[in-house]
């Protein structure tokens, strides 16, 4: 382990590299989901935000309206999305998941936390709540550093 507060970051993040790459990324597109990762990422954010603006759902995203728009078009055409006029300003668009889209969200929630507890099986309850303390330290300062 390394001595240095730049080497223990640099662990973390290989760890963090590791754990998100090979480990929770399934080894194929899921052919049950016939979603991309960017469209299953898309799903999971309008959910969350639920019914966002295109322009709030491109700021979540972190990607350029052209790209979301791209994206929103093919998940309309899969019948996963729909756009709606905001009741309270025609000119803004809101997106939000049809009765498919909602079904396809939560079976790639389903099958994400099936491959992680599948990883997480070995360790024992003390183990587990180590880890769920760990990252729970992450994710306070992950918050803490983020625009708000």
């Amino acid at each position: 382990m390394g001595n240095t507060r730049e080497e223990r970051i640099a662990q973390v993040e290989g760890l963090l590299r590791t754990f998100f790459g090979p480990h929770m990324r399934p080894r194929h597109k899921p052919a049950e989901l016939e979603l991309t990762l960017g469209q299953l990422e898309c799903l999971h954010a309008i959910s969350h935000l639920d019914a966002p603006s295109m322009s709030d759902l491109s700021l979540e995203l972190d990607l350029p309206p052209s790209s979301v728009t791209g994206i929103v078009d093919r998940l309309v055409a899969a019948g996963k999305v729909q756009r709606e006029s905001d009741p309270d300003d025609r000119r803004v668009v809101r997106v939000s998941l049809t009765t498919q889209g909602r079904r396809e969200r939560d079976r790639h929630r389903r099958l994400r936390r099936e491959r992680l507890a599948k990883l997480l099986a070995g360790l024992n309850d003390e183990e587990l709540r180590e880890v769920h303390a760990a990252l729970t330290l992450v994710s306070d300062a992950a918050d803490r550093n983020s625009p708000q």
